[in-house]
């Protein structure tokens, strides 16, 4: 049988149509594929372990504490950034990284491991070259300055430069403006404790002006 005309054009259009609707089909397919692990990649994992490596003489307990997912909680990328900036806060630490592993044992698991690297404690202090002041002296001026630099306490850089700080000053006050005051500090890594040194040269001491009578 032979088609008219506007039956092979009808066909035609019909033909097109399916093949339009194919496309329109594979492509909403595609896009929802694309999107639906961007959707669940917050919630189909579940936490099965957390590790907590490198800790020495801070206890893990009150860390983990610190840290908001559970065991069996979802699996969450940006809590796990979150328990890495309060891990760092506590000012414990000079470094603190995440790691994330699939368990071994269960399909939708996750193991997150926290890999923490310790501040080292300050074993000694010694105070080389001072002769107008005492140790007492500087211990109650880096108290009054609230530095937090002493014996038994983090060692902390900042608190390192701090205390230079307050330490000239005070041998400003007592007459050496020109005084320098340089740090420097040994390390045990087998202890993790760090000996400071401050190597102070006074210099020479300011005379005072005699008022004219």
């Amino acid at each position: 049988m032979t088609l008219t005309i506007a039956s092979r054009r009808r066909v035609f259009l019909s033909l097109v149509k399916l093949v339009v609707t194919l496309c329109l089909f594979l492509f909403a397919a595609q896009t929802l594929a694309a999107q639906q692990p961007h959707e669940n990649s917050q919630t189909k994992y579940f936490i099965e372990r957390i590790d907590l490596i490198g800790n020495r003489s801070v206890r893990s307990d009150p860390l983990l504490a610190l840290i908001r997912p559970h065991l069996g909680a979802p699996y969450s990328v940006d809590a796990v950034r979150r328990d890495v900036r309060a891990l760092w806060n506590t000012g414990f630490f000079d470094d603190v990284r995440s790691e994330v592993e699939d368990s071994p044992s269960m399909p939708n698991g996750k193991i997150v491991i926290f890999i923490v690297s310790e501040k080292p404690t300050i074993r000694r202090i010694e105070y080389k070259g001072i002769k107008s002041i005492n140790e007492s002296d500087i211990l109650n001026a880096l108290k009054d300055g609230r530095v937090g630099l002493s014996v038994g306490s983090r060692f902390d850089r900042a608190k390192l430069k701090h205390a230079v700080v307050v330490i000239s000053q005070l041998l400003a006050a007592h007459g050496h403006q020109f005084a320098t005051v340089k740090p420097s500090y040994e390390t045990n890594p087998s202890s993790n404790t760090v000996t400071l040194v401050f190597n102070i040269d006074e210099g020479p001491k300011a005379q005072r002006s005699r008022s004219r009578s």
